[in-house]
């Protein structure tokens, strides 16, 4: 995951995330699924879903540090769908706590998935077909469970997201990752989302910056200010 991981946030270092950018002016086309594969799934959310379940490799371009690399991104909604191999026209990026699907819980949700991939850096996932459907099953129950038995995982019966077909072994991954991830105490990842009005929403992840990081880049600014202000 760490290589995973590597080439989301250094496509997203040099953009702003706190609302829409470039409004349906990007374009996405996802090439399948990644290397590891997926499986198949049934779940509940705000819609039934019987879909094979797993990390997805693309393109995105129309955004600076994304063209000509890969990305490897998930499943955000239940309710819309996309195809492979064809290029989806008028995406635009949203910071989670801005983003519409994420509604009053987004701090909730923008905590939980940063918490889950944070973990997912350290461990170096997923390595597998297994784990990475657990993955987009722990993202949909990070998302859409807002019952206090989260924690429990995908399969605890939920009010708001239910697992009903998987292989037992993955469910039992999924819950794992889940309650790896709520034991996170420092949170290195923000999310955004790759939004569309007609197509599926995937999750892009950010690197947060280091104090260290933001300090220099403060002192960096000031430095340069005063310099300006000296040739004037």
């Amino acid at each position: 995951m760490k290589t995973n991981l590597t080439l989301l946030r250094g496509a997203l270092g040099a953009l702003l995330v706190g609302s829409a950018i470039s409004a349906n002016a990007l374009t996405l086309n996802l090439t399948g699924f990644t290397s590891v594969g997926s499986q198949a799934v049934s779940v509940v959310g705000p819609t039934s879903a019987s879909v094979n379940a797993g990390a997805f490799v693309g393109s995105l371009s129309g955004a600076p540090g994304f063209d000509a690399n890969p990305f490897y991104t998930y499943c955000v909604e239940l309710t819309q769908t996309f195809g492979f191999g064809s290029p989806l026209p008028g995406y635009s990026i949203v910071g989670g706590m801005s983003y519409a699907g994420f509604g009053a819980n987004a701090a909730t949700i923008v905590n939980r998935l940063g918490k889950l991939f944070t973990y997912l850096a350290g461990v170096n996932l997923p390595a597998n077909t297994q784990t990475s459907t657990a993955i987009q099953l722990a993202v949909w129950e990070s998302i859409y469970e807002s019952a206090p038995s989260f924690n429990a995982g995908p399969m605890s019966g939920g009010t708001n997201f239910t697992v009903t077909s998987a292989s037992p072994t993955t469910v039992l991954q999924a819950t794992s990752l889940l309650a790896a991830a709520a034991a996170v105490t420092t949170n290195l990842y923000s999310i955004s989302v790759l939004t569309h009005i007609t197509q599926q929403d995937f999750l892009l992840i950010r690197e947060l910056p280091l104090p260290g990081t933001l300090a220099l880049s403060a002192f960096g600014l000031v430095a340069l200010t005063l310099a300006r202000r000296r040739r004037a």
